[in-house]
């Protein structure tokens, strides 16, 4: 295109405090820079843009009053780049001027104005004609963000005074129910009183069922596993398929019969706590090696950094290691199958917030937890999106911010889309009180039915082998040959 002259106008102005957006586009930089200073004097801010694709990217993130658009560029030309920009619902009432030094004959004149244009101007021409012209179309643009203003200003004040009369309408009500409230009141005590009963015997029921449950569910698992491994003879592809899908739904049952077992206990208040040194890194390089299984699976790299106390020496708590090897394994677990293969950083110190002992925390590189969904979190039976796909109870997490708070700490979580989540425990030096340390009710031997279920699995496998096996499995709750992983892998 021909370049414009550097016109002879008013120097450069301030902006305005109230400045808006004018876009110029043109592919000649010189043409930019005289666009620039004709337009300079009204004070408002010019955006630059050298095709027509730039133009379109200013126009996704911002708003324009008016735009002062080249007709011929390279690539894509000012009609195109109009047609676009008028088929977008955001910037279709945005004024357009085309400027021109080549295309002037009525023709283009007419597909100008029928791409959407308000005016079609040659080049060259009057900087001042052209300045009022932007000013016209600036100033409408600014009258009609300030009439939008003082619509929103206008339906505030709606608003509140409809909120104003609600509320003086509630306290009229309030003043002429008082005693409705207080009988409604005392029913709901009532009703208080009779959930937490339902609450007790329900715990009780799902304690007792568990145990009634396991029994049988270990014995699929048992007879499942000398299915697959050919115990009982030779098995098609269908009918292994079948039977491994039918050993993973019992492993999946078991988990969660383990789990509400769990919840029980802990809302019953009967969960039984052995305290013993707990020493770290100990506990976690152990732990280390029990999802390593799962984290080869997801090419998962594990890492592990502990501090040690000031003369040199591990650190160390008085705690339930059972308890605290639950609540850690549930974290790996989560971490390595929301982790997207990328690094689980644990990292392990002395605590020093208001809990004074140790903290564990648990970094993974996955997709991070939504706002919207860290206060379900650690609630029961709650899964997200994608921990629906990864399967799962639900429990894991709110059994595992129980545990916590009965050995005395807390389990906190951190997340961001897009940046991971950090889960950290915090236990305290000593576990302490005594009303942690209760013991559960007798109740049926199923335990025992259990075992009786692995010494029959064995004697199976120990016909098939000849008698190789010269014991019989030991009093343990999986009834199936250690491989089986029948036990509580948390999610």
């Amino acid at each position: 295109m021909t370049a414009m002259p550097l016109p002879r106008g008013p120097t450069r102005a301030p902006l305005r405090d109230d400045a808006v957006d004018v876009l110029i586009v043109d592919d000649r930089p010189e043409n930019l820079l005289a666009l620039e200073a004709i337009l300079e004097p009204l004070g408002e801010r010019l955006v630059r843009a050298n095709s027509g694709p730039e133009a379109l990217r200013h126009l996704l993130t911002r708003d324009f009053a008016c735009i002062l658009l080249d007709v011929q560029m390279p690539g894509m030309s000012g009609f195109e780049t109009a047609r676009l920009i008028k088929a977008r619902e955001r910037t279709r009432n945005v004024p357009i001027i085309f400027l021109t030094a080549i295309n002037v004959d009525e023709a283009y004149v007419f597909e100008g104005y029928s791409v959407g244009a308000v005016d079609y101007i040659a080049k060259p021409f009057n900087p001042d004609v052209l300045r009022s012209k932007v000013g016209v179309f600036v100033e409408l643009y600014r009258q009609q963000r300030r009439i939008g203003q003082q619509e929103r200003r206008l339906r505030e004040m709606e608003l509140r005074e409809l909120e104003l009369r609600h509320r003086a309408e509630l306290l009229e009500q309030e003043a002429q129910t008082a005693e409705e409230l207080k009988t409604l009141n005392e029913e709901l005590r009532e009703q208080q009183e009779a959930l937490e009963r339902a609450m007790t015997a329900r715990n009780r029921f799902y304690a007792s069922m568990s145990h009634e449950l396991r029994t049988p569910i270990n014995a699929i698992i048992g007879y499942n596993t000398l299915l697959l491994d050919h115990i009982y003879g030779p098995l098609n592809e269908k009918q292994e398929h079948g039977l491994q899908r039918t050993h993973q739904a019992a492993k999946h049952l078991l988990e969660l019969v383990n789990d509400v077992l769990d919840l029980s206990k802990i809302e019953a208040g009967k969960i039984e706590l052995t305290m013993q040194p707990v020493h770290f890194p100990a506990l976690i390089d152990d732990l280390f090696v029990t999802v390593r299984p799962l984290a080869d699976e997801h090419q998962t790299p594990l890492e592990l950094e502990c501090d040690t106390t000031s003369d040199g020496r591990p650190l160390a708590i008085v705690s339930d290691p059972r308890r605290v090897r639950q609540i850690l394994l549930n974290l790996l677990s989560n971490a390595i199958k929301f982790g997207r293969g990328k690094p689980i950083h644990v990292h392990c110190h002395t605590a020093a917030g208001a809990i004074h002992g140790v903290e564990i925390s648990v970094h993974d590189e996955g997709e991070g937890i939504a706002p919207d969904d860290l206060p379900r979190i650690f609630d029961e039976f709650v899964q997200l999106s994608n921990s629906q796909q990864l399967g799962g109870t639900g429990l894991g997490l709110p059994i595992s911010k129980r545990l916590a708070k009965l050995l005395g700490g807390d389990l906190f979580v951190e997340s961001a889309v897009g940046n991971g989540t950090t889960f950290r425990l915090v236990l305290p030096e000593q576990t302490g009180g005594s009303h942690h340390l209760r013991t559960e009710p007798r109740r049926r031997d199923t335990d025992g039915d259990e075992r009786e279920v692995s010494r029959e699995v064995a004697r199976e496998r120990m016909r098939d082998d000849g008698g190789a096996h010269a014991h019989e499995p030991s009093d343990r709750n999986d009834p199936a040959p250690r491989r089986v992983e029948s036990g509580r892998a948390r999610v």
